[in-house]
């Protein structure tokens, strides 16, 4: 039952009498609605006073607790109590009194309340001004206006024309200061709404500036002296508020207009509120602003818009489906799925403080992140670890009830109970203390599908201690699937051949290990439950549920003692799992990933039914998720981790009756539905799984308006139509309707975008979107389905008066917006007298005109109107306005461009708007346009290579020639200059590279470069200089730029050498130090040695440039029988080859400027050998080892220095042209085990059981040149065969197979462990093996 408290306070003024000031509480819903009556323009806090039994406590209403003037209705402020009881006593801060910004005028303006009066102001003059503060008496006639929407203002006169004045006060009344003025009391800010609990869907509120005081210049105030001399004169009305037109920019249906426009002296306010069915956290709507057109179409449009996103309200509802049913001592996780929504069943919540769990003792988890909360769907998830002392140690399961609760800071706003199983922990069984025997411990707890699971291994050994053992584990492999290998592992014994498994008949697999103990000495592994191994398993996808007491057993093959006795073969294991008692067999429980519940949520919680306006349909989707059962653990998380789509869910819904049409879970309103509703309930359910109903809210339009600004339209003397019949007014249309339903209150809406207008006589009144035009006398209805307006049309004449015309400035426009609840406000305000600023050349603005009549009505002219614009003679210089461009309609708008090279013109009359008649060309109306051309002066201008055509990487730009060879190693031959002028008061600067008024010179290096006039400079090809040239930037044409200069600096560098060395082939560390141009035979063999060639060239700035590799590098041998220079292979360098003795040039060439020749001498004589190093890589390198399949053949490595100092890194295999049988010898001591062919090649026949084999290299015997005796180097290695597929192989597999540190033979009486390996080839597998080890009793035992 809700309970109702009405509290009457009285708040008194300081003109002595008071205000009524209602108070409503709704204790239940904690809300106090402070009522706010047409007096009072703001409240910026309300102080409400609790009961004795909560404290006292002050709350701020939003600053947009304002009154709104729509059909003289005003809205509320809400602020919510603490408590269920108020003390009836509630006090409002005193109302504000606006003071305008503007009083350069022979008026000062104070906008009052209506019904107030004021006897005097007081205002504070500017100190500069050198008079004094003074109190003005109003005239008597100065009171508040009753009629709605305008609220009159009070005139009184200023002490000069030309002061400013900076605050106006009315005496006991707070005041604000002139220069924080703009819409409402406030100034570019965007505005809290708080709304009456399920009164009002969310939306926004934005607010507008448009221009501001210097983006839009229109006529209509006199005074051209002081702060004001240039102003625009003229006895004009100003342009109309509703001028200015704002739309929400998305398709209809998500949001519309619901407040009327106010107007506020010396400005025009227009205030757009919208009622949106927008989902919380939707943000595909924006907020567009005009000048001109209707609310619909047409217009100048602002480029600035403002986008926001819908508030989400605080959860109030949530409903809970717990994954895990039963909790286990093994899966102690309790995890739960939950779905939140508000307390109008929006799922979009507000992000809470926390969600918690409570009614178990916990130890850690996840826990409830309110970050995994959807912001769609609510849907969110808790995961908490049971502490271990729930479960206990025997029993049976434990019912537990867990309550999970929202919270918002301290405030707990929704909680839902739910239970679950605790299932206590089963007592583990052993074998008895001193049996001899194997126990494998199985999971307590059931297991899902796939999911992996650990069993234990231990032996009971009495008094043996276990130094091997060999056991199987079977399985059911319809039920479970092995691991894998990399599952198995043990700490106190080597599973050193691994593990091996195989199905057997009766759908039974097995595993099979081997292990050996780690350390012999311990005393782990002896006794009672001596760990073996842990292996892994897991349930086999698809298992459906079930209980298998026959899943798992096991069998001892044997149990082996350090002196190598087995004193255990071949016996049955016991089993520890789920069932009291040590069993014979292993027990697995499966569950299925069952589905435990629904989760439902809305696409949209929000429905208006528009279809009688615009013939759609409005839906909503109600969809559900399904909860499934799963497993949880800490470490790694649940089993079954994704909740799914409830495909093939139904749905059914109550209260629907002739609100809505459900079809499966689509919730439709549209042209069979006639009512609204507060909560239409829809449950979706899937078989058995029911999920808590989701509510849905349903607008609908129970009456319907249409009115018009203007019911008489007047011929307009003077003026012609289409055919020069007689041309008469137009008005705007606007179309309401109110929205309401069962339990909804009733909100009015402006429908006119949606609607389609038609006329009962359209040769009376013709009708285009929301604008009805008069054609001839008589009266016409014009209507939306039933709803109509009267419209007469008049032959009495209206005179046009004057144009009132307006520049409005590009990008002039700001738009600031807030996420809030209720309604959108978005304020839009200009002065009334400011002039235009175009502050750059080319700055534009787009002219919006209004003729303004006799009888003081107002409508807006375009060009297809007869509109025309030209400057004034001051401004033909200045700007241009020939332009004409499209606008947002079919209407079009003129422009006003500032021209290049334009002066200044601090302010006036720079454009005259003319409305003439097409008929009779004659003027009917004429308007002076204001506008402020500022054209800043130039202060600097930078140049600098444009990112596009880089020319180097420091402060100069480097360039080369086209024809010079620089331009293959990346040189530019060109560059384009990129220049910039920064002006006053302006940060970045403007791209002026390609302005006519550019003037660029080459102040020094003229001979070097040339440059255009845009600024593209490149090297001359008719010069072969090279140096840096100076490019410098002027505007001597330009006025505002005549003091500003600017240079850059270009190299020009050209190729003028080139230098080469050659060094030896093939090259290796250190070869390039070393020059090489005589070229010997290899110790006395009948090839020479080579050279590669190093090649650079040098620029004209003096740096080199390594072209050795370079395509563009030519090398040519003058006798190339005794140098050959064989042409290049993929990026390698120019290789010199000897081949006869004797003395030739080679000469090597990049480019024309860049050629060397260099003499290469070739000698009868011989290099020798002087030094020889193996350098082969065995299979292992300590020790070294060639360990191979019997009868493997590989290269072995070598290094040679020669006499020189030259050396060939690798000559074995390294050589094509020179094969080391040429001069070089190569031997092994044991040919039996490893032999070595004479090119170096070795092969393995037999392994070395004493000793390695020694290989030794050596130099043939050479003569010719330098005195040297033969050299060699020996190389010991071990050869240990590798087994042959199929093979066993026994002992080490490098060094000697069989010693104990691979390097010593064994000694009498020592002990030797040998191990065994198995080839089983690629992709081989060993199920199963069998085999004999012989060995002679002479040498072993």
């Amino acid at each position: 039952m809700m309970s109702q408290l009405s509290i009457t306070v009285l708040f008194c003024s300081w003109i002595s009498f008071c205000l009524a000031l209602t108070t409503s509480i709704d204790c239940e819903s904690a809300i106090a609605v402070v009522n706010l009556p047409a007096d009072i323009e703001s409240v910026s806090g309300v102080k409400i006073y609790h009961s004795n039994t909560w404290w006292s406590a002050a709350y701020t209403c939003p600053s947009t607790c304002l009154y709104e003037v729509s059909a003289c209705v005003f809205r509320s402020c809400t602020c919510r109590c603490d408590g269920p009881s108020l003390q009836n006593s509630a006090e409002v801060p005193q109302p504000v009194v606006q003071a305008p910004e503007n009083c350069t005028g022979v008026n000062l303006v104070v906008v009052i309340p209506s019904r107030y009066t004021l006897s005097r102001v007081h205002v504070t003059h500017d100190a500069s001004s050198g008079l004094t503060s003074s109190v003005y008496t109003c005239p008597e006639a100065c009171s508040g206006s009753q009629q709605c929407p305008t609220v009159a203002p009070c005139e009184c006169e200023c002490v000069a024309a030309n002061d400013t004045i900076y605050d106006a006060e009315a005496p006991g009344w707070s005041h604000v200061a002139a220069s924080t003025y703009a819409a409402i009391g406030t100034s570019g800010t965007s505005f809290d709404v708080l709304a009456t609990s399920g009164a009002l869907p969310p939306s926004m509120m934005t607010t507008i500036e448009l221009a501001g005081t210097t983006g839009v210049a229109t006529s209509g105030t006199t005074g051209t002296t002081g702060d004001n001399a240039g102003a625009c004169g003229g006895s004009c009305s100003p342009i109309p508020a509703d001028g200015i037109t704002l739309r929400l920019g998305t398709s209809t249906g998500t949001g519309f207009p619901e407040a009327a426009n106010t107007s506020v002296a010396f400005a025009r306010i227009r205030t757009f509120r919208t009622f949106s069915s927008l989902a919380p956290g939707t943000g595909s709507t924006f907020v567009q602003a005009s000048v001109g057109g209707n609310a619909c179409a047409g217009g100048v449009r602002l480029a600035a818009t403002a986008n926001f996103t819908t508030s989400a309200a605080p959860a109030a509802v949530i409903a809970a489906v717990l994954r895990t049913t039963s909790v286990y001592a093994d899966y102690p996780v309790l995890s739960v799925a939950f779905a939140l929504r508000d307390a109008d069943g929006r799922p979009g919540v507000q992000r809470p403080s926390s969600v918690s769990l409570s009614g178990v003792a916990q130890s850690g988890g996840a826990g409830c992140p309110v970050s995994g909360i959807d912001p769609t769907t609510g849907v969110g998830r808790c995961d908490v670890v049971v502490a271990a002392s729930e479960f206990g140690t025997a029993g049976g399961p434990t019912e537990c009830t867990l309550t999970l609760s929202v919270m918002y800071g301290s405030v707990v706003t929704a909680a839902t109970v739910v239970s679950a199983t605790v299932v206590q922990r089963v007592t583990a069984s052993a074998l008895p203390s001193g049996t001899i025997g194997l126990l494998v411990s199985m999971p307590q707890s059931p297991r899902l599908p796939s999911e992996p699971f650990t069993v234990a291994a231990t032996g009971s050994t009495g008094t043996n201690v276990l130094a091997f053992f060999q056991i199987t584990i079977f399985f059911n492999s319809s039920l479970i699937t092995y691991g894998g290998d990399s599952g198995v592992s043990s700490s106190l014994y080597t599973l050193k051949l691994g593990v091996t498994h195989a199905s057997l008949p009766g759908q039974m697999s097995f595993v099979s290990v081997i292990g050996t103990a780690k350390d012999t000495g311990s005393g782990l592994i002896a006794g009672d439950g001596v760990p073996l191994l842990t292996a892994t398993f897991a349930v086999a996808a698809g298992t459906a549920a079930t209980v298998a007491d026959s899943a798992f057993t096991a069998t001892i093959v044997s149990f082996t003692d350090v002196a190598n006795t087995n004193f255990v073969q071949v016996q049955p294991g016991k089993f520890s799992d789920a069932r009291s008692g040590v069993q014979p067999s292993g027990r697995i429980e499966v569950w299925s990933p069952e589905a435990v519940g629904l989760l439902a949520y809305a696409s949209t919680s929000e429905l208006i039914n528009t279809y009688g306006l615009d013939g759609r349909s409005a839906s909503a989707t109600v969809s559900a998720r399904v909860v499934r059962r799963s497993a949880c653990t800490a470490a790694s998380g649940c089993r079954v981790d994704t909740d799914s789509v409830a495909v093939g869910a139904t749905c059914s819904a109550s209260g629907i009756n002739n609100v809505a049409v459900l079809s499966g879970c689509q919730l439709t309103v549209g042209p069979t539905t006639a009512a609204g509703s507060a909560a239409l309930n829809v449950t979706a359910s899937l078989g058995a799984l029911v999920a808590e109903p989701v509510p849905i809210r349903v607008w609908h339009p129970s009456a319907v308006t249409v009115s018009a600004s203007t019911s008489t339209l007047h011929k307009i003397a003077g003026a012609h139509g289409v055919g020069c019949q007689p041309l008469y007014q137009s008005t705007a249309l606007t179309v309401t309707a109110t929205l309401s339903g069962e339990r909804l209150p009733s909100i009015s809406v402006d429908v006119t975008c949606l609607s389609t207008i038609v006329s009962s006589d359209p040769s009376v009144v013709a009708v285009s979107g929301a604008t009805a035009t008069g054609l001839s006398v008589g009266s016409a209805q014009v209507s939306v389905g039933l709803a109509s307006a009267t419209i007469e049309v008049s032959d009495a004449p209206v005179q046009p008066v004057c144009v009132s015309a307006a520049l409005v400035a590009d990008n002039t426009a700001s738009i600031t917006s807030s996420t809030v609840d209720a309604s959108v406000s978005v304020s839009a305000r200009y002065a009334k007298n400011a002039q235009a600023a175009l502050m750059a050349e080319g700055a534009a603005g787009t002219v919006v005109a209004w003729a303004v009549f006799s009888d003081g009505s107002q409508q807006e002219l375009t060009p297809a109107d007869g509109l025309q614009i030209a400057p004034y003679a001051e401004f033909s210089t200045i700007l241009d306005s020939s332009n004409v461009v499209q606008g947002q309609s079919t209407a079009s708008y003129y422009r006003a461009f500032v021209k290049a090279n334009a002066g200044n013109a601090a302010g006036g009359c720079a454009l005259e708007a003319s409305w003439i008649d097409a008929c009779t060309n004659a003027t009917l109306a004429t308007g002076p346009i204001g506008a402020n051309v500022s054209l800043p002066l130039a202060v600097a201008a930078s140049v600098t290579i444009s990112p596009s055509t880089p020319c180097g990487t420091g402060a100069t730009c480097s360039l080369t020639r086209a024809d010079d060879a620089a331009t293959r190693l990346g040189r530019r031959s060109w560059a384009q200059l990129s220049l910039g002028v920064t002006f006053s008061g302006q940060a970045e600067p403007v791209s002026f590279t390609d302005d006519p008024r550019t003037l660029y010179t080459v102040t020094s290096g003229a001979d070097l470069v040339s440059v255009t006039a845009g600024g593209l400079v490149a090297a001359r090809n008719d010069t072969n200089g090279s140096g840096v040239a100076v490019v410098s930037v002027s505007f001597p044409t330009y006025a505002r730029a005549t003091s500003v200069q600017a240079s850059i600096s270009v190299r020009v560098d050209v190729v003028t050498g080139l230098h080469w060395t050659p060094t030896p082939y093939p090259a290796y560390a250190g070869s390039t130090a070393l020059s090489k141009s005589m070229l010997q035979r290899v110790h006395c063999t009948s090839s020479f040695q080579r050279a590669v060639v190093g090649a650079a060239v040098r620029l004209s700035d003096g740096s080199s440039v390594d072209v050795s590799s370079h395509a563009f590098l030519q090398a040519v041998s003058r006798d190339s029988s005794i140098v050959s220079v064989p042409a290049r292979s993929g990026s390698s360098g120019f290789v010199l080859v000897g081949t006869a003795a004797g003395v030739t040039n080679v000469t090597l060439s990049f480019g024309p400027n860049a050629v060397s020749s260099a003499a290469i001498t070739v000698l009868d004589s011989s290099v020798t050998v002087t030094a020889l190093q193996w350098t082969t890589s065995w299979q292992s390198a300590s020790p070294a080892t060639f360990a191979a399949t019997v009868g493997t053949e590989r290269a072995t490595a070598l290094a040679v220095t020669f006499s020189d100092a030259t050396r060939f890194a690798e000559a074995v295999a390294g050589l094509p042209w020179l094969p080391p049988a040429a001069y070089l010898t190569f031997a092994s001591d044991d040919p039996d085990r490893i032999s070595i062919s004479d090119a170096g090649r070795a092969t393995i026949l037999a392994s070395s059981y004493r000793a390695p084999v020694a290989l030794t290299a050596a130099s043939m015997p050479c003569t010719v040149g330098p005195s040297s005796s033969p050299v060699s180097s020996t190389t010991e290695v071990y050869a240990n065969l590798e087994p042959s597929v199929g093979d066993i192989d026994l002992g080490n597999r490098y060094g000697l197979p069989f010693s104990a540190d691979s390097r010593t033979p064994p000694s009498v009486g020592q002990l030797l462990t040998v191990p065994m390996r198995l080839n089983l080839g690629s992709g081989g597998h060993l199920t199963f093996t069998s085999f004999n080890l012989n060995h002679s009793a002479d040498w072993l035992r």
